[in-house]
């Protein structure tokens, strides 16, 4: 991942609602431009079958600013297929009538609403894979972000349909995690209908069938396993066909041939959907009326703003859940769940700068696994990739609270120590180098050793060092010491 991407992730969250779509055009463009440094980019909205620009910047502005893009060649794929595509092609260029000067695209799509809403154009410049993945998930949030522009219009008529509803707003804004808005939810809807039982299901990711979320006057424990297919049962019904369903009394409602269940106090219900647009993702049901009365048109007609700024607040906190993953994508290695290079660099300059404004020790130890190679050789690249795993898991377990590990590159391992002096770090390391030796499982059969060890170098901030050159290189000569002196150590540097 790039040094930037905190300054990226940054910027995206600091994005408001209430922005015009010409303010997220700004700020994704200048993220090309100043953190990736793209020779030219072109934002651009899909208008019936051509893509018009709305933001361009770079060397060739003028050019790609008064030309639209049509849905052909590479461009037509991206839209199908709705994932980024790279073209060199002479053939391709040519096509969309750029200028001899254009030597390579990269077409990344934006996609709200499950269709392809605009393309961010990046020409003439070699974007490293990495960088592609981020600029993907940039594409994927600003689609989002779209999305939820619009929904913000739609949440701002439903608070003004009834004074009623300001409760409810007040109730839900605040509130970002997943669970406690679903509960949030059923509270508000049986507080507005004066109801005892309530109930949210929710279409499951890639599964034609909901579950329930949250309940009120139910018992969870009994619900905690349903599935609803779309199109069974009144909930699935009411799910497929979009349409709210209110009932008096479901045992002489002549739509059902089921008897009510004897643990509902009446047979009257309301069924609602949550929907966005013309798109659907769950059901709010509602039963038993406090009072013991029949739900009626006057509830529905509450119900429906309510639902509607459900609905915006469930897809703002998918928006927020996103973020939270881009985020963490942005620290995190993928092989192992350590923290990433990147990561280490930002906290290992933090650490440097506090120890030096507070006159404090911290300690770094560099990590190494013992003949990885020769295990890699002997018995695969993909059980390499586990004994990785077992180690970051292990190593991870063997520290402090306040000690930081990261996968520093390769079979590397670096922890950060904070407020460590060297004894303390050399005992920290030992106890990660033993507790690898000894909890590592045996699993290879042609590595020719008996365990699986590492070999560990300490140094510490400002005896060994007082800028991050010195520090990591004098804790990797420790380190490499320990690997000519017979391997499986831990050693100090000593200066």
């Amino acid at each position: 991942m790039r040094q930037f991407a905190k300054t990226i992730l940054s910027l995206i969250s600091d994005i408001e609602l209430d922005k015009q779509a010409d303010k997220v055009y700004d700020i994704l463009v200048d993220i090309l431009l100043f953190l990736f440094n793209v020779d030219n980019v072109s934002l651009m909205i899909k208008d019936n079958d051509i893509f018009i620009p709305q933001r361009v910047a770079g060397r060739l502005k003028g050019h790609l600013q008064s030309l639209p893009l049509k849905v052909t060649g590479i461009i037509s794929e991206v839209v199908e297929k709705q994932r980024p595509l790279y073209s060199e092609s002479v053939m391709d260029i040519l096509r969309f009538g750029l200028s001899d000067e254009v030597t390579s695209i990269y077409a990344f799509p934006i996609v709200s609403k499950d269709k392809v809403a605009g393309l961010l154009g990046i020409f003439n410049s070699n974007i490293p894979q990495e960088d592609a993945d981020i600029i993907s998930e940039l594409c994927r949030m600003t689609g989002f972000i779209f999305r939820l522009i619009e929904l913000q219009g739609i949440y701002g008529k439903c608070i003004k349909d009834t004074d009623v509803l300001n409760m409810a707003a007040t109730r839900l804004n605040p509130v970002k995690e997943s669970e406690m808005l679903y509960e949030t939810i059923v509270d508000i809807s049986v507080h507005l209908t004066d109801a005892e039982r309530s109930s949210l299901m929710l279409i499951e990711d890639e599964k034609p069938c909901l579950t329930i979320k949250a309940a009120k006057g139910i018992n969870k424990k009994l619900l905690k396993e349903m599935k609803i297919k779309v199109g069974e049962g009144i909930a699935g019904k009411v799910f497929e066909e979009g349409i709210p369903l209110i009932v008096h009394d479901i045992e002489k409602d002549e739509r059902f041939l089921i008897k009510r269940r004897p643990s509902y106090r009446t047979g009257s219900f309301i069924s609602l959907p949550f929907k966005i647009g013309k798109r659907t993702i769950g059901v709010l049901n509602i039963s038993d009326k406090i009072t013991g009365e029949v739900f009626s048109e006057k509830d529905l007609d509450l119900l429906r703003p309510f639902a509607s700024y459900a609905t915006i607040a469930l897809e703002r906190s998918m928006y927020y859940s996103l973020a939270g993953h881009l985020k963490e994508l942005s620290i995190t290695d993928s092989l192992t769940g350590l923290f990433n290079r990147r990561y280490f660099e930002e906290r290992f300059f933090e650490e440097l700068q506090r120890s030096e404004r507070h006159n404090l020790s911290f300690s770094l130890a560099m990590m190494d696994i013992d003949d990885f190679k020769l295990f890699n050789d002997t018995e695969g690249h993909l059980a390499g990739d586990q004994v990785l795993k077992n180690i970051a898991n292990t190593a991870k377990d063997s520290l402090r609270v306040i000690d930081v590990i990261a996968r520093f590159g390769g079979e590397e391992f670096a922890v950060i120590m904070p407020q460590t002096e060297k004894e303390e770090a050399f005992l920290v390391a030992e106890r990660i180098r033993k507790s690898v030796k000894e909890q590592l499982p045996r699993t290879w059969k042609v590595f020719p050793r008996e365990r699986i060890t590492i070999s560990i170098g300490v140094a510490t901030f400002p005896s060994d060092g007082k800028d991050r050159s010195e520090l990591i290189r004098n804790a990797d000569r420790a380190l490499y010491r320990g690997k000519k002196e017979g391997k499986d150590k831990t050693v100090v540097c000593e200066i």
